[in-house]
């Protein structure tokens, strides 16, 4: 769902000692910087995460200006250890998201200092 999706994006912009926005929080700063209801406005998000899943489940990309785009990829099938089972393994092939950020955005992350806590 929505969520997992978005917990998969900050987590790829982020580095584990950076705090990881609630799905709530978005919600709520959202709703204040459009003067939308909450209700409205989670509608909208959950909406808007939906075209951008059946674009993605039919294997289009998605643009977001200032952002980046999503995309899919395959990774084919690869030899893998397995700890567990002591042997290797061949993992199938799957199709997983990709995102590229925005040049814009990777400027603004490149020279941002993270706070002391």
């Amino acid at each position: 769902m929505f969520l997992g999706f978005f917990a998969y994006f900050f987590v790829y912009l982020g580095k584990k000692n950076y705090k990881i926005m609630k799905y709530n929080d978005l919600i709520d700063q959202l709703s204040e910087a459009t003067d939308l209801p909450k209700n409205k406005t989670k509608s909208l998000v959950e909406e808007s995460m939906s075209v951008l899943q059946d674009q993605l489940n039919e294997g289009k990309g998605v643009t977001i200006p200032n952002l980046g785009t999503f995309s899919t990829k395959v990774k084919e099938i690869r030899k893998v250890y397995s700890p567990h089972h002591k042997k290797h393994m061949m993992v199938p092939p799957k199709r997983v998201v990709d995102f590229t950020p925005a040049s814009g955005l990777k400027e603004k992350l490149k020279f941002v200092e993270p706070e002391d806590e």
